[in-house]
């Protein structure tokens, strides 16, 4: 026999069922994506500058020999 579960969804972090619309199961869980969101964000921009730097270094380098 198929049990009905109520409709929910799954926190974004550890997958437990959470209330439908919530994101989150737990304050812990709200906070480690956030510091995972802001890992990321600083990654992407040490990405960046690094990119910025190897074209800028490649350009100079291009015109100077």
């Amino acid at each position: 026999m198929t049990e009905m579960l109520p409709e929910h969804d799954h926190c974004q972090v550890c997958d437990d069922p959470v209330e439908l619309g919530q994101k989150f199961c737990s304050q812990k869980c709200e906070d480690d994506h956030q510091r995972d969101t802001k890992r990321e964000k600083l990654k992407n921009y040490l990405f960046l500058a690094a990119a910025v730097v190897v074209v800028i270094v490649l350009t100079v380098s291009f015109f100077v020999i």
